[in-house]
């Protein structure tokens, strides 16, 4: 199951269920961690060719979940998962323009 689509599992059921549900959180706050890894890995000037997405606001989630979960707040987190399709997109559009020498990171 790649990232994404463990956040899409495990709030396919709405933000309320998701607020209730300790494990989904934890699964989707760790999913995400690994996404903002993923976005870390990715050059920088090939992240500008998509300005729709925040990148800086994903790295920086991404170390808030990590280093300072005690600052989490799971509304954030949903606000997050609202915005996972177009963040799915854009990844997945970087990671495919990847040159081919380019070790793969599997989302």
């Amino acid at each position: 199951m790649t990232e994404f689509a463990a956040v899409e599992r495990f709030t396919a059921n709405g933000k309320a269920a998701f607020l209730a549900d300790d494990r989904d959180q934890y699964a989707v706050m760790l999913a995400y961690a690994r996404i903002g890894e993923i976005v870390k890995r990715i050059p920088n000037e090939m992240l500008a060719t998509q300005p729709q997405i925040e990148w800086n606001n994903i790295k920086g989630f991404r170390d808030v979940l990590l280093h300072r979960y005690f600052d989490v707040s799971m509304e954030r987190v949903w606000e997050a998962v609202e915005k996972l399709p177009d963040l799915r997109a854009a990844v997945e559009t970087l990671l495919a323009s990847l040159p081919p020498e380019t070790p793969q990171v599997e989302t």
